[in-house]
């Protein structure tokens, strides 16, 4: 059988081969399906019977995570041979009766013994890397580019309307999107707009979903209004009085009517642009009120430029001749098509023989159909030329939908799940998908999207896409659910795509293929959103109960972000079951048949209404991955330490009595990667289990949460004890108890919470943590800190609900021979109600610190003196009695929020500060700008509400922008001049300036309100101007709305807003 796959790993053969022979072929492979569901059966059987062997001699209750020193591992037994089930031994002798029909009908299937699957050494290598890996390559298109920008800045159309449309018109893959993506974050256009929004348009988009991501694109945030009238006045009233850009992507629709209404609503603006890209020109036909911009295919030079670049990199400079030569001619087979030039440069990168160059320039994919193009020709030789274990993964991507944002952890898991990632050594499956993963994005089959701490997107070409579906066409299927009724029963691999938040999914078994391995529903109801906080929409799925016995053979089993809300029993009849996500579902218990599923890998129960993890759970023995939401009130049995190849547990929760886990079970627990979070320490009554959980021994983890609070409520779990069985803890307990849980060297992120004890353990902030990153100690009745401050690579510090600390002093740096916090950027301090002061800092400590943020600190009185030299932006809020700020000769943005001391506001000397934001402020009735400020660009003035005066605005002379809102008793003197550098002027419900306001002259106030303010580097400065998340953000200030606020809440989506379908891809 072995054998057999080979051959069939070799599509790049079937699509020269006659039908006949495709057709047994397609015969051989529905072979190999039910071959391998047959051995796959079997040896669940054989699972089945050690799990219960063991059971029977009682060696489950003795494999606890405790373990001496001294033990050793027993051996184990031979296995004992697992009669056949009589029901499967009748279907393997139909199996091989098939398979001789076939060899009998088709002798020439030219296998031998050299076709068995071998994984080359070079293959599990890292492939080659440069710097360029990852960037977007341009070539070609900068005059496109200045032509684009001229157009869209001219001021409109000629007849003066008010919003006009410039489409750029191209085939796929010429590079439509790309020049949009350039236009669109040109700072040229930043600068001339006073906002953008950037939307993907899909082909049977609806207008109210349209309008709402297009509402969204603007304001960077959440649209509540849900009806089509309250959308348009919403629209009409975010863009009313600005000069606005839209970008509308990859547009099909040709609908005058639907547009019509889309669009209407714009017309409130005094000037709006929208760019356009289609491949139809009737689409731009319809609705230009500009000549169309035709996007040209590459020049020859340019061509060979870009394969280049990207076969050979961007550092060459002497190529072979023989290279050369082929290579231009390659290129110009592409005919001028970046996509194709990009995806057969990038294979050919791995393809170090000349011999192998000539077959790919005279291969005779280029005449196959579909070659008037060139673009999937050029693909499907990309395709051909990917080493066969890249291929065998990356078929599975054919069932998402066309610009799905998908997650790097998914895929690999998924893979993972099929048995298609094969190693021939000892490295991590894991590590193995994430190199993969590298060489697909070099082969520009899929590109990375948005990388962050803690996510990892990737996203395809639609022509990428087109690819996967002619490769895959008989096996997989990715279908939309108002088409979904009756399908072929040839399909194994089937993904339901719902792009409607209000559908209602009832499945039953007639719909669904005999044989299904993979049966997933895609939530793609705005998936560029489905990755970030926004995304909360639930799609309603009823199954019916027979409809599990058409899901037996399934491998993967996926209802992530659906409504699904129950689970049945039969579920455990799924024996061949190796993945099962139930990510964001209302399901609130798992079946104990679950625990039965001896193949399961992957079990992603991230749901917060999930109460308790299925008892059985220790018999899920393959399991490598359980994910469970960190925060819910979740309970966790006692066992989970037997599950020895776990690679992930995202929770483990500590519990009393003997139903729950005990924290020495996570002794045995020693391959656990990432991330662990430690509930309910709490619980722990002796110091010897703390110390057999052998948390110093986890190499592999990078994150760690340890969380005296109890995990679990009793209400949710019908095993909780109730607090009548608590045992007494006492700070000393927990001292001892933290000094036990030592983690491994290699940790880079710790956090610590609700810890109960009066001091630290000696080993936290001990240098030997070389590679501690991030702390976060949370809620804690410690009377000192620890001193973290010789922790040479500790980059972000945040200290919060520290109620004994009174003084921060010398010891918080640390004794040693560097400087306090050598490497610390990011320094916070919050609700810190009996902190007086922090001294003891001496010159040359926090040489690197860039932000420093102190909240709710009211007994506060002085910093230290000196700082930093460093520091450029401060954020003081609710710090009542601070007197006055050291000083800060380097500090650019500078946030006071809440009640402050008069005198801290008016006796600012900060010649470097660009940026100032007083907000919130009830006390103070004055505030005095001197002259100490000549560099202050922008300043915002809010809700205030005692606020009588403001002093010396005048001497503002570099002041750009300034925004006034909410302070009612507000008064300025008729003859108080503005600052001559001002360009942006908001005033909002200041009821004591309407008098002032209709003074000034209106030619004056007209242009303040149409002046362009700010360039790409002040944009950045502009960060301090925005809300602390808990504020109302109705009265977001004017341009600054898609700047990210000063506590980060918001995800960076990239260049295109929230509407990231296709970063970086050409179209």
């Amino acid at each position: 059988m072995m054998r057999i796959q080979r051959t069939l790993d070799e599509p790049a053969d079937h699509s020269i081969r006659g039908e006949t022979e495709r057709l047994r072929l397609r015969e051989l492979q529905q072979f190999v399906y039910d071959a391998q569901d047959a051995v796959d059966e079997y040896k669940f059987e054989r699972l089945r019977q050690r799990m219960e062997d063991q059971d029977r001699r009682g060696d489950g209750s003795s494999r606890s995570g405790r373990k001496r020193k001294g033990d050793k591992k027993e051996p184990e037994a031979d296995p004992v041979p697992v009669p056949v089930p009589d029901e499967l031994a009748k279907r393997v002798k139909k199996i091989l009766e098939r398979f001789n029909e076939i060899t009998r009908a088709w002798n020439d299937l030219q296998m031998d013994e050299n076709d068995a699957p071998m994984l080359e050494e070079d293959e599990m290598l890292p492939l080659p890397t440069n710097p360029y890996a990852d960037e977007i390559n341009v070539v070609g298109r900068e005059e496109d580019k200045e032509n684009v920008i001229k157009l869209l800045t001219a001021g409109g159309s000629a007849d003066d309307r008010k919003l006009s449309v410039l489409s750029v018109v191209g085939m796929g893959g010429l590079g439509k999107t790309t020049l949009a993506q350039l236009v669109y974050n040109d700072r040229r256009v930043s600068k001339y707009f006073d906002i953008k929004g950037w939307v993907h348009v899909s082909p049977d988009f609806s207008v109210k979903n349209l309008a709402s991501r297009i509402l969204m694109s603007f304001t960077r945030r959440q649209c509540e209004a849900t009806e089509m009238d309250d959308l348009q006045d919403a629209l009409m009233e975010q863009v009313q009085g600005m000069k606005f850009l839209l970008v509308l992507d990859d547009v099909w629709t040709e609908d005058k009517d639907l547009w019509n209404a889309l669009l209407s609503p714009m017309l409130s603006a005094p000037l709006g642009m929208i760019l356009l890209t289609t491949r139809n020109e009737s689409v731009s036909r319809t609705f230009q009120t500009m000549p169309p911009y035709h996007l040209s295919f590459l020049p020859a030079d340019k061509s060979w430029i870009l394969f280049k670049k990207l076969a050979f990199g961007s550092e060459v400079q002497n190529i072979h001749g023989e290279f050369e030569e082929t290579g231009k001619k390659i290129a110009e087979k592409c005919g001028g098509l970046p996509l194709a030039i990009k995806a057969i440069a990038s294979a050919l990168r791995f393809e170090p023989m000349e011999e192998t160059w000539k077959e790919i320039l005279n291969s005779e994919q280029w005449e196959l159909p579909g070659s008037e193009d060139n673009v999937l020709p050029a693909l499907r030789l990309s395709y051909d030329r990917m080493p066969k274990h890249l291929k065998r993964c990356f078929i599975f991507l054919a069932l998402l939908p066309k610009r799905y944002l998908f997650l790097k952890d998914n895929v690999i898991n998924l893979w993972m799940s099929m048995d298609v990632l094969k190693t021939g050594g000892r490295k991590r499956l894991e590590n193995i998908g994430r190199l993969y993963i590298d060489a697909l994005v070099q082969r520009t089959m899929m590109q990375r999207t948005r990388s962050d701490d803690e996510l990892d997107c990737f996203s395809m070409h639609d022509l990428v896409h087109d690819l996967l579906q002619f490769v895959t066409e008989k096996d997989f299927l990715r279908i939309e659910t108002q088409y979904f009724d009756g399908l072929a029963q040839s399909y194994r691999y089937l993904s339901l795509v719902v792009s409607s938040s209000d559908t209602n999914v009832l499945l039953h078994s007639a719909q669904i293929p005999e044989g299904l391995r993979i049966f997933q529903i895609v939530n793609a109801t705005d998936n560029s959103n489905c990755y970030s906080k926004l995304f909360s929409l639930n799609i309603n799925v009823t199954i019916a109960d027979p409809l599990w016995q058409s899901f037996r053979q399934l491998r993967v089993l996926d209802f992530s972000h659906t409504g699904l809300k129950t689970l049945p029993d039969s579920i455990g009849d799924l024996k061949l079951l190796r993945y099962l996500s139930l990510f964001k579902t209302q399901i609130t218990n798992i079946p104990e048949s679950v625990c039965g599923l001896y193949n399961l890998k992957v079990l992603d129960a991230r749901t917060y209404s999930l109460a308790e993890i299925p008892q059985g759970i220790k018999n899920l023995v393959s399991l490598r991955h359980l994910m469970l939401e960190k925060r819910s009130p979740l309970c966790m049995p006692s066992g989970i330490g037997q599950l020895t190849k776990l690679q992930s547990l995202s929770r483990f929760s500590i519990g009393s009595g003997s139903w729950h886990c005990n924290i020495v079970e996570l002794h045995g627990l020693v391959n656990i990667h990432v991330e662990l979070f430690i509930t309910g320490l709490r619980r722990v009554t002796n110091v010897d289990d703390a110390q057999t959980a052998n948390l110093v021994n986890k190499q592999h983890l990078q994150k760690l949460t340890m969380e005296w609070a109890d995990g679990s409520l009793p209400g949710r779990c019908s095993h909780h004890p109730g607090n009548e069985n608590d045992t007494v803890v006492t700070p000393e307990l927990e001292e001892a108890v933290l000094e036990s849980l030592r983690p491994h060297r290699n940790l880079k992120e710790l956090e610590i919470a609700n810890y109960g004890g009066y001091r630290y353990p000696i080993w936290l902030g001990h240098s030997s943590f070389s590679q501690l990153t991030s702390i976060t100690l949370y809620d804690q009745r410690c009377e000192f800190l620890p001193p973290l401050g010789q922790l040479p690579q500790l980059l972000e510090l945040s200290v919060q609900w520290m109620r004994g600390v009174k003084h921060i002093r010398d010891e918080f740096c640390g004794q040693g021979d560097t400087r306090g916090f050598p490497a610390l950027k990011d320094l916070e301090f919050e609700n810190m109600p009996t902190w007086v002061e922090w001294s003891g800092v001496a010159d040359g400590d926090f040489p690197c610190l860039h932000e420093l943020k102190i909240k709710e600190s009211i007994e506060l009185r002085y910093l230290p003196q000196p700082l930093s030299c460093s520091l450029s932006k401060l954020v003081i809020k609710n710090c009542d009695k601070l007197l006055k700020l050291p000083a800060l000769p380097n500090i650019s943005s500078l946030i006071l929020k809440g009640n402050l001391n008069e005198e801290l506001i008016s006796d600012l000397d900060l010649p470097l500060l660009r940026a100032l934001k007083v907000s919130l402020s009830h006390n103070i009735e004055c505030i005095l700008l001197n002259r100490n400020l000549p560099l202050l660009e922008f300043l915002a003035i809010r809700k205030c509400t005692k606020l009588k005066e403001l002093v010396g605005l005048s001497n503002l002379r570099s002041l750009k922008l300034l925004n006034i809102i909410g302070c009612q008793k507000l008064q300025l003197r008729f003859d108080q001049p503005l600052p001559q550098q001002l360009a942006r002027l908001t005033v909002l419900k200041c009821p004591q300036l309407e008098d002032w306001f209709e003074f000034q002259n209106a030619e004056l106030y007209d242009q303040l309100i149409q002046s362009d303010y700010a360039s790409d580097e002040d944009r950045e400065a502009l960060e301090v101007l925005r809300d602390d998340t808990e504020d109302e953000v109705e009265e977001e200030f004017l341009d600054i709305a898609d700047e990210e606020d000063d506590e980060g809440e918001e995800a960076d989506f990239g260049p295109l807003g929230f509407s990231i379908d296709d970063d970086g891809q050409e179209d």
